[in-house]
């Protein structure tokens, strides 16, 4: 009751910090009213020092998740839910505390004790407070088993009560959208419970190592990892036949390949194209964990424009945004407060321009459109995920396509995008020519290697058989003085999950008001089409993850 108390006397506040709605302009295009100054003030709002990092389940977020939805209020948008933008998504946290943790490895009568932070880093157990886990070891490669590419690390392996030593990442040589899906800890996992393992050890591949050096890992290793808990009180994906997941580095891995039949030298050289089979390892290691647990709960805040269309108003668009970063942490130059600035408080913002601008020009879409703030996205892509499996909708309703927007790097106005996910779906032609409409042309995702299509909200769309697309800056900058590619190297080296990443950073919010106009096309063109968004035929995801038949 306190909390909800507490959102409601935050949201009267943040009615009078809403940047308004003018009655003037009913009748053009929606994409005509988008407004770079409005983008702006949601922006400098959401990323300041008062919304504290703005980490689900925290103060600053409660105050985020207000001002959205009275944001969404003031654009005649309606609840989701009976009464409310807001969809509680329960929560348990788990915090690994460092000191209470011990990596022990005893080969021939011999022990050696791991250091935390310099050797290895425990992961959370959301399964109990203090947990410990002995076994014999055995390395498995990547963990993966895809026989439709010819690759099975658990040939010939005995992983039964064995702790499975594993890269992270996906052989270079698998086609992007395979090596995305089986780089993702959620198909690993799964793959070596079957194979029996009851816990395991990462290490990071060659290229995650380079993408996130260790310091930066144990730098970033105060967060608080969270699941949400479904209705029985069960909290989801916790593999928790997996006792315990620690990753080592590559000083402390190389110990555990001491007296192997190969040492680690020549498996990490080697492990990039996929050549090394799996082997027991010597000794036994022995983990312990102690983990702070709390239950606590934060918000998706959900809004609808009903469709216009007595049929097709049951199927829904979902744009999508998350709302949440990564709070107050360990402070870097003095400064404790992770703003996130351009993930995701400009994310945000364009979605709530685009609900602005379509509440404006009258538009009513033979679709409905559902706008969604989600939360914990830094946590595993929570909010979303819940709302994907658990919709506020009528029976009967349906979910058909995601626009999702995060992290977009608008440091430039730029004559290209990048459509994340265009080759999948019909999607991907309707961006297109939601593109060259407002004078852009869609470029190829210049790092296909970082699997960023599973990385982000979208994903869980796509794990229900929903189609999903994002759309962010390219790298070819209008002013040909400046090097695009530089500014986004620069900011994930620097400013990506740091402090740093606050309203000091460049942003084009005239770039960023081009992006809105290109997604409100886009979702436009999607809501009054004949047929709804689809798969194109054969599409790798589209195997894994079928599409649930619509009436």
């Amino acid at each position: 009751m306190r909390t909800r108390f507490r959102r409601q006397r935050i949201a009267a506040i943040c009615i009078l910090l809403g940047t308004g709605v003018a009655a003037q302009g009913a009748g053009r295009e929606a994409w005509t009213q988008v407004r770079a100054d409005a983008i702006r003030s949601h922006v400098e709002f959401l990323a300041s020092d008062l919304l504290e990092g703005r980490a689900a389940a925290s103060r600053g977020y409660d105050i985020a998740a207000a001002y959205v939805a009275a944001e969404f209020r003031q654009c005649g948008l309606t609840p989701a839910g009976p009464d409310s933008y807001y969809q509680t998504v329960p929560l348990l946290e788990a915090t690994a505390v460092l000191p209470g943790s011990s990596a022990e490895l005893v080969v021939d009568g011999g022990a050696h004790s791991f250091e935390y932070s310099t050797d290895y880093l425990p992961s959370a157990d959301f399964m109990s407070a203090s947990s410990t886990l002995s076994a014999p070891m055995t390395f498995a490669g990547y963990g993966i088993a895809a026989p439709e590419l010819g690759h099975d690390d658990f040939a010939n392996l005995d992983l039964q009560g064995r702790i499975a030593v594993i890269f992270s990442g996906a052989p270079a040589n698998f086609p992007h959208n395979q090596r995305a899906y089986f780089s993702s800890s959620t198909t690993k996992y799964a793959s070596l419970i079957e194979h029996g393992a009851v816990g395991v050890v990462i290490i990071d591949s060659p290229q995650d190592a380079r993408r996130m050096p260790w310091e930066r890992s144990v730098a970033m290793s105060w967060t608080p990892q969270m699941r949400w808990v479904d209705q029985s009180g069960k909290a989801q994906q916790t593999f928790e036949q997996l006792k315990l997941r620690f990753r080592f580095n590559d000083e402390a891995a190389a110990r555990l390949f001491k007296g192997a039949e190969r040492e680690f030298d020549s498996v990490r050289s080697n492990i990039e194209a996929a050549t090394v089979p799996g082997f027991a390892l010597p000794g036994l290691l022995t983990l312990s964990a102690t983990t702070g647990l709390r239950r606590t709960e934060s918000v998706n805040v959900i809004a609808v424009l009903p469709g216009s269309d007595p049929k097709l108003k049951h199927e829904y668009i979902v744009i999508s945004a998350h709302l949440d970063h990564l709070g107050r942490g360990s402070a870097v130059n003095g400064d404790a407060i992770y703003n996130g600035a351009h993930d995701n408080a400009v994310g945000i913002g364009i979605m709530l321009e685009m609900a602005r601008a379509l509440n404006l020009s009258n538009a009513r879409p033979r679709r409905s459109l559902i706008f969604a703030a989600v939360t914990a996205e830094e946590k595993g892509l929570l909010g979303s995920d819940y709302f994907a499996k658990q919709p506020p909708l009528p029976d009967g309703d349906r979910l058909v396509a995601n626009i999702n927007m995060d992290m977009p790097m608008l440091f430039t106005n730029t004559v290209d995008l990048i459509a994340l996910g265009e080759e999948h779906s019909t999607l991907g032609a309707a961006a297109r020519s939601a593109a060259a409409s407002e004078g852009y042309r869609l470029s190829a995702d210049p790092a296909p290697e970082e699997v960023s299509f599973i990385r982000s909200d979208q994903f869980s769309f796509i794990r229900q058989g929903i189609p999903a697309i994002v759309l962010g800056a390219g790298e070819q900058a209008r002013d040909n003085r400046t090097d695009a590619a530089a500014l986004k190297r620069e900011y994930r080296a620097k400013h990506y999950h740091q402090p740093s990443d606050d309203l000091s950073l460049p942003m084009d919010f005239d770039a960023a008001a081009g992006l809105a106009r290109v997604d409100l096309r886009l979702v436009l063109d999607i809501a009054n089409a004949p047929t709804r968004p689809a798969w194109k035929q054969g599409d790798f995801f589209a195997g894994k993850f079928p599409p649930k038949a619509l009436p």
